[in-house]
């Protein structure tokens, strides 16, 4: 009750322990976070390499006009195959290809498949963007929460406190400043691929008319 009766008399006191009290939360989940943002770097390298084939409007243009003429002369597998070469080259625009099928070629039905790819998109540009936001966010938090106990063992004349705690607070500071770092190229790379596979995958529908 003494306890309670003190920190209700000092909340200054009841801060400095509820922060002193997520050192350890915030060192834990921000190295999970390097961790994946190490996992997401190597998936963005694995991504990138197989998008070694160059995208060529020319061909694009081609194979939609093929596609169309196939569709028109009633045949959806051949206009199928014709879009699938035509946006196939990128990543989400394989994925929207592979879900076409002759039987559900109606407008509604193609509409939706592109609004599931767009939302698609947008979940695997969250994760990065996350990163960006929450890395500095949490290297800011290991760097201030230190730097209290550092300051009384400075008071105190406790050298190996003092240093300590500003070891803590500052490779925080680093770390969370390289997990926002991986985040922000990943997503900025990422955004400028992905919109141009949707824009390539919008201009293959209006070429075919679907």
């Amino acid at each position: 009750m003494d306890t309670i009766a003190y920190y209700l008399t000092h909340p200054s006191a009841l801060i400095y322990v509820t922060a002193n009290a997520l050192m350890y939360p915030v060192i834990i989940l921000e190295l999970v976070l390097l961790v994946f943002s190490v996992f997401e770097a190597g998936r963005f390298t694995v991504e990138m390499s197989m998008r070694r084939h160059r995208r060529s409007l020319p061909a694009l243009r081609d194979l939609t006009d093929a596609a169309r003429k196939a569709l028109a002369g009633g045949d959806p597998e051949g206009a199928i195959a014709h879009l699938g070469e035509a946006v196939g080259t990128s990543g989400y625009g394989k994925r929207f290809a592979g879900r076409l099928t002759p039987e559900h070629m109606g407008r509604a039905h193609i509409v939706k498949l592109l609004d599931d790819t767009e939302s698609e998109v947008r979940r695997r540009l969250e994760r990065t963007r996350m990163l960006v936001r929450l890395g500095p966010i949490l290297g800011l938090m290991g760097t201030l929460i230190p730097i209290s106990p550092a300051l009384v063992g400075l008071a105190q004349g406790d050298v190996q406190t003092l240093s300590d705690n500003l070891v803590v607070a500052f490779s925080t500071t680093v770390v969370g400043l390289l997990i926002g770092a991986i985040g922000y190229v990943i997503s900025t790379v990422r955004e400028r691929k992905y919109l141009q596979d949707i824009s390539d995958i919008e201009y293959a529908l209006e070429i075919t008319e679907l």
